[in-house]
């Protein structure tokens, strides 16, 4: 009787597929889908993780651009005090910790509910060390925006920390502070960092992204 061997597990091809079918598919997504033939069997795992972690680091720093680019377009509609700001997502189901939030006038095309691309779509990025990142994503036109909690979209399984890094000026010696929590003001709120640095792990491979946060400087975004 012929044996049957016991799989131990997914390949990254298969948790990347699963990723964009079961999501929507963000470029860094569709490039890994129209690659893997040409990646594999030549050292392809470890080029696959890379061009995930390019894609998602580009697709989010495209993302912040957009927001501040947007903000400095029109007089804005959200409550942030900048292109990104700490908040509360809407609803319970994420709990009450506030999270880096941005507001998109356009959603990328793929942030879709039902048929068509949502206009003004304030996103949230959440971390679950054991599950990967998430956007939170929901926009302002709905009825129940208050209310309901945000969609949740996997963009990366491989995600396990976010670093937070505030740029100290202090004299002729400026310094990078590196934190694993933000740091709060004097009353507790979190203090938006310079740059956040993501750490994508698979299987062995670690690789880090830094992501520079648009800051408002008098009154416009400075990305």
């Amino acid at each position: 009787m012929k044996k049957v061997e016991k799989r131990k597990g997914f390949t990254l091809i298969e948790i990347l597929l699963a990723v964009t079918i079961g999501a929507w598919v963000i470029v860094a997504a569709t490039t890994f889908v129209f690659s893997m033939g040409e990646l594999w069997g030549r050292g392809g795992e470890d080029r696959l993780f890379d061009r995930h972690v390019r894609g998602v680091s580009r697709f989010l720093e495209g993302a912040f651009r957009e927001a501040a680019n947007g903000m400095q377009a029109s007089s804005g509609q959200g409550e942030a005090s900048g292109p990104v700001s700490w908040q509360i997502p809407a609803g319970t189901k994420f709990g009450k910790d506030e999270l880096l939030t941005f507001e998109l006038a356009e959603s990328p095309g793929l942030l879709v509910w039902p048929n068509d691309p949502l206009p003004f779509v304030v996103c949230s990025l959440r971390l679950d060390p054991s599950e990967g990142l998430f956007l939170l994503w929901k926009s302002r036109l709905e009825i129940d925006f208050d209310e309901a909690a945000p969609r949740e979209t996997r963009i990366s399984p491989f995600v396990q920390e976010m670093t937070y890094f505030y740029y100290e000026d202090e004299g002729d010696s400026p310094v990078w502070e590196e934190n694993e929590e933000p740091l709060t003001d004097i009353q507790r709120q979190p203090l938006l960092p310079d740059r956040v640095r993501l750490t994508f792990v698979y299987d062995g491979l670690t690789r880090t992204e830094d992501l520079v946060l648009p800051q408002l400087v008098s009154g416009a975004p400075l990305y």
